[in-house]
């Protein structure tokens, strides 16, 4: 069986609509979905319930909203107690075309030695996702790829982002797979899971290509399934928010995951600083969010 886990923050007509389409594309498949809401102060309508009980949706509820990967592990680890031999991460925005899901699963029954498996991504505008990050993400990669610097280094850049590879119809092996949907078998996930939930949003997928790497698992990519991903949709409507996540994130995993010292960070913090002021000329919601960004990153900085 496979456990579906979808993370929702307030995005519960994306959340039906996410089920709706697995519900279409997998009707001959075994899997039991969980729906882990992360404390969302909007409640479901009575209608989006009900619809939850017809198709049998497990309704799984976190006291507190502790981000991405604490939310993931409570689904997570239910779909493991309940015995499920593949795990599917899947964000609300996700829209599954028909066999994408019994198409991952496919693919890592007949490969034992890969643990994580990603499938083709369209987005909202219909253009295909070219992002597989190739190879571990360090310090090097941090400045001069991570940031506008990557323009002078294009070879450097088309590398780390496997864009010499056919997107379209080439399946390979890549460090890390994007996180709004993959697969991964259950001896994997018994191997490299609960998530670091030490992050809130942002940086999960290159801790979680590091816990693969430890662990001798094998990440591929696999365009013959084929999701929609309509794209920060949630993340979107808080811009601020999610900015100051993704660089306390970031500090984060440079800390404990490239072992920097934090004389080593501060280049780097100070030029996503530098960018946060730049979106404060001309975005209110930066402008009000400034002491927010100050206290939570110098804080994490000073860890």
């Amino acid at each position: 069986m496979i456990g579906i886990v979808i993370l929702n923050y307030n995005s519960w007509q994306d959340a039906e609509e996410c089920i709706q389409s697995i519900c279409r594309s997998e009707q001959s498949a075994g899997y039991c979905i969980y729906l882990v809401d992360n404390a969302s102060p909007e409640r479901p309508s009575a209608a989006i319930l009900r619809y939850l009980r017809e198709t049998g949706v497990r309704l799984l509820q976190s006291d507190r909203n502790c981000g991405y990967s604490a939310g993931n592990n409570i689904g997570i680890k239910k779909a493991l107690e309940d015995g499920c031999d593949a795990i599917l991460i899947s964000n609300t925005d996700v829209r599954y075309e028909p066999g994408s899901i019994s198409g991952l699963k496919s693919y890592l029954d007949a490969h034992p030695d890969v643990g994580i498996v990603g499938p083709k991504i369209i987005l909202g505008d219909g253009k295909l996702q070219r992002e597989c990050m190739m190879f571990k993400t360090g310090p090097r990669e941090k400045y001069l790829l991570r940031t506008r610097f990557h323009i002078f280094f294009p070879g450097y850049n088309r590398r780390y982002w496997g864009r010499e590879h056919d997107y379209d119809r080439e399946t390979f092996s890549v460090y890390a797979v994007m996180g709004c949907c993959f697969m991964m078998s259950r001896a994997c996930a018994l191997d490299v899971t609960p998530l670091d939930e030490n992050t809130f949003l942002y940086e999960e997928e290159l801790i979680l290509g590091i816990h693969m790497e430890r662990a001798g698992w094998k990440t591929v990519y696999y365009p013959g399934s084929v999701i929609h991903h309509l794209h920060g949709k949630t993340t979107e409507r808080v811009k601020a928010f999610a900015y100051t996540c993704n660089v306390c994130s970031e500090i984060y995993y440079c800390r404990e995951y490239l072992g920097m010292k934090r004389w080593e960070i501060w280049p780097l913090y100070g030029y996503r600083t530098a960018v946060y002021w730049g979106k404060c000329l001309c975005n209110r919601e930066y402008q009000n969010g400034k002491k927010k960004y100050i206290y939570e990153t110098f804080e994490e900085m000073r860890k």
